[in-house]
């Protein structure tokens, strides 16, 4: 349960960053490799800030524009929008190689920014809570065992027998040579070896019976 969760935020990290990441890796090889030209842009009929640019020939062409004519907008920074509502022109780096990568120099890109950082602050906040309300709300149980450690497949288990007797099936989470730590689904349970085997290492599914005491 607990590598589920962990996967499920990693897996929520990548799919914020990932945006952002391809957009730096972009600018990279345009930096490199890109060929920028001068091309004509309009402020007539948008937005302040937008522009209606006409994509280079090979760029139109390849994101399916009409015998290589696609007019697009972009949201400029203040700075470049002036130069361009004065000029009438703008300038787009793009790659020989792979045209459809491209980029109108001076556009906007801070709210883009600004977004993915809110986004993980966020989701760093909402994982850092649940493990406080977690960690405060299920106790941590310990258990002294009554017979030796079992390898068995992975699965939780918390069920009483009789009485005080438990068995305990869950992953290693920490490990000593008189105890160990496991992690039974939302619970985590620390088991006192009291002499008796551990045939087990760290993170492998283990059964364990025992006397709960706390």
């Amino acid at each position: 349960m607990r590598r589920s969760r962990l996967l499920l935020v990693l897996l929520l990290l990548v799919v914020v960053n990932l945006p952002p990441a391809h957009a730096a890796w972009s600018d990279h090889r345009l930096d490199g490799d890109g060929v920028t030209e001068t091309v004509p842009a309009s402020t007539a009929g948008v937005d302040p800030t937008t522009v209606q640019v006409s994509l280079p020939a090979p760029v139109a062409e390849e994101l399916g524009g009409d015998r290589g004519l696609l007019v697009q907008p972009a949201v400029l920074e203040p700075d470049a929008y002036d130069a361009a509502a004065a000029s009438g022109e703008v300038e787009v780096t793009y790659l020989p190689d792979d045209p459809g990568t491209y980029r109108v120099e001076g556009a906007s890109g801070g709210l883009a920014l600004a977004t993915v950082l809110l986004a993980n602050a966020a989701l760093l906040l909402v994982v850092g809570l649940f493990l406080l309300v977690r960690g405060r709300t299920r106790p941590e149980l310990r258990m002294v065992a009554t017979d030796d450690v079992r390898r068995v497949p992975p699965g939780a288990l918390l069920e009483r027998v009789q009485g005080n007797d438990y068995v305990v099936r869950g992953d290693i989470e920490e490990l000593a040579d008189d105890e160990l730590l496991l992690q039974v689904a939302d619970r985590r349970v620390r088991v006192l070896l009291d002499g008796h085997a551990n045939p087990a290492s760290y993170q492998q599914s283990v059964e364990v019976r025992g006397t709960m005491i706390g």
